[in-house]
């Protein structure tokens, strides 16, 4: 198709793009630092947030000082596109940030 539009014999526009091809290999990283550069580096967003909730009976663990309101907090982690890895189990909204898990292999 090249070689008609060009007017060139498709052996000559098969040896251009042969060439072409071969030029651009030569200059790409190997699979693994191009899999590398694509994922960029390693890391995650983890934040906590309070989800307001209606009073309860045992008011005092579910108030959250910071924010005034009673609340369960949520602690998340996610990838850097922002797509959900790990959400805690809610927790009173007056306790303090958890640990994050444990990395997985």
């Amino acid at each position: 198709m090249a070689a008609a539009g060009l007017a060139v014999s498709v052996t000559t526009a098969r040896r251009c793009v042969r060439q072409a091809v071969d030029l651009l290999a030569a200059r790409a990283n190997d699979l693994t630092a191009a899999i590398r550069r694509v994922a960029g580096p390693p890391y995650a967003i983890l934040d906590r947030t309070l989800i307001p909730i209606d009073r309860v009976a045992d008011q005092k663990p579910y108030y959250s000082g910071k924010h005034k309101r009673h609340g369960v907090n949520v602690q998340v982690t996610a990838d850097r596109k922002g797509r959900l890895i790990w959400a805690s189990p809610t927790l009173p909204g007056a306790g303090h940030d958890r640990p994050p898990p444990a990395p997985t292999a």
